[in-house]
């Protein structure tokens, strides 16, 4: 059997993945970097069962909407994934995907864009890969190999200068631990610019790479919450509390502690099967709102925890639009709830993530 490594594609639309989709004789083919009608070649790098992944080796036909990326990195790195189409085409593009992902769940609200003030220069943290064998310092590429990313143009200015000294050089190479290969985190806290070699990411806490962005997404939150009578929040997979601020005397904050938090917050896995019950042994306060903004695997018991205490309102943020409308649907199909709002929050600019936030309220 010939396995053919080059493909002549149209793409048809865009993937959750930022992805350029071709399909032909019921093979499916992902072609990153492309845009909706581009015609041209591209090489076949992994395929598996009838779908092909690939990268463009030419264009015979180019978007109207194609632009000249602003990054020298854009090419070869695996980090953004829409520099070749101007801001307009991003959120057009971004919307029809969070549009296809809505299908599971019956709805005729229309999708609000919450914009990005900035496309770049707007992350307040970076992770950078490192190999000293291979003297290497960046971030991987779509074949994992490392690839140098010191003009980087996606982190704000602070963090992009940091990693410049890390590559001037190679100062990485003194700085880092003993291990041959790790990573390094470029952080801009609130108590100001921290390095953090081989620590899981985060690790000095959570808070949203775009302050920006995430100020935009609290005060349209807040805006959604002073519509209804407020008694009590129940903030679950809720951090430092950053969703719930407003209410610091009605509420209940739900996350993993490691450490000592004010009375009103409870650490505790979300994820284990014993959660709700753990919680109800902890308190016996009732919450008549619900904010949810878990990780990417979502929150499969929200039903549970939902029948359990019926609040009359929900606002679910999720960067991972999928998961959250899997837990909804769930939630949807015992007519108990109805959406109120749909938005989509551009946390992320020139690449496919985003976040994502539907409200709910009682039927």
């Amino acid at each position: 059997m010939t396995i053919i490594n080059k493909i002549e594609f149209i793409i048809d639309h865009i993937d959750p993945l930022g992805q350029g989709v071709f399909k032909k004789d019921d093979q499916i083919y992902f072609i990153p970097k492309t845009l909706p009608g581009e015609t041209g070649v591209a090489e076949v790098l992994k395929r598996k069962k009838g779908v092909h992944f690939c990268k463009v080796i030419e264009l015979y036909k180019e978007s109207v909407k194609r632009v000249t990326p602003s990054c020298p990195h854009y090419q070869a790195c695996n980090g953004c994934h829409y520099q070749h189409t101007d801001y307009e085409h991003e959120i057009e593009l971004k919307l029809a995907s969070f549009q296809r992902m809505l299908a599971p769940i019956d709805t005729s609200a229309p999708i609000e864009a919450i914009l990005a003030e900035d496309r770049t220069e707007y992350r307040n943290r970076i992770q950078l890969h490192y190999h000293k064998k291979a003297g290497v310092l960046g971030f991987k590429d779509s074949k994992n190999k490392i690839i140098d990313v010191r003009d980087c143009l996606i982190s704000e200015t602070i963090i992009q200068k940091e990693v410049q000294k890390l590559y001037e050089d190679n100062k990485w190479m003194d700085l880092c631990p003993r291990e041959i290969s790790g990573h390094v985190e470029v952080y801009n806290s609130p108590t100001g610019l921290k390095t953090i070699w081989n620590k899981s990411y985060a690790s000095g806490g959570f808070t949203q790479v775009n302050k920006k962005m995430n100020e935009k997404m609290v005060n349209l939150l807040n805006l959604n919450l002073q519509e209804t009578n407020i008694e009590s929040v129940l903030d679950l997979f809720g951090g430092t509390g950053n969703l719930s601020d407003k209410y610091p005397l009605c509420r209940s904050v739900v996350d993993i502690y490691s450490s000592e938090m004010p009375k009103e917050f409870t650490s505790l896995d979300l994820h284990s099967d014993h959660s709700l019950n753990e919680f109800i042994q902890k308190t016996d306060k009732t919450f008549d709102t619900f904010i949810i903004d878990p990780p990417r695997s979502g929150f499969p018991a929200l039903s549970q925890w939902s029948n359990h205490y019926k609040p009359k309102n929900i606002h679910y943020i999720s960067c991972h639009p999928q998961t959250m409308i899997r837990d909804l649907r769930a939630l949807l199909a015992k007519n108990e709830y109805k959406i109120d709002h749909i938005y989509l929050i551009d946390l992320f600019p020139n690449t496919f993530h985003f976040e994502a936030y539907i409200s709910l309220s009682e039927c």
